[in-house]
């Protein structure tokens, strides 16, 4: 293989490697650093309750609009995992938007769960609503 092709490859081994580790992290940020949501993928027992957490986190300047009713709606998992529900409420906490997922996995192995965040801020000037990709996984053990 070429040199410029394998330090193409590695780089791209390297980013998805990169991206793999930030899962738990920081899965998504919005224009301007307005906002930045983190998800904390769960694990559990086959059988057990698995609770992922996610969090909007404002940026500077930016804040929550109290009245809007932030969620996560169109939840879905992959075969081997069950949802509590499809639609999961928000609630603000700490100039965030904290949200819960309860999963409970039926088979052995990592289980994604996707859904949309709907949430909505402002900077002391027009509201702004947004939808955002979800995106987490249950881990089941024995």
């Amino acid at each position: 293989m070429p040199r410029a092709r394998c330090q193409v490859v590695t780089r791209r081994v390297s980013s998805l490697a990169l991206a793999l580790v930030a899962l738990t992290g920081v899965v998504w940020a919005g224009a301007e650093s307005s906002f930045v949501i983190s998800v904390q993928n769960a694990s559990a027992r086959v059988g057990e309750k698995a609770v992922i957490v996610a969090k909007i986190s404002m940026g500077e300047g930016f804040t929550i609009t109290d009245s809007y009713r932030h969620r996560i709606i169109q939840l879905s998992a992959s075969d081997g995992v069950e949802l509590e529900r499809n639609v999961v409420p928000g609630s603000v906490q700490d100039s965030g938007i904290v949200f819960t997922v309860h999963a409970t996995p039926k088979s052995v192995g990592t289980h994604t769960v996707h859904g949309v965040f709907r949430f909505s801020y402002h900077n002391g000037g027009e509201i702004d609503i947004r939808a955002a990709p979800f995106e987490a996984t249950v881990t089941a053990t024995e």
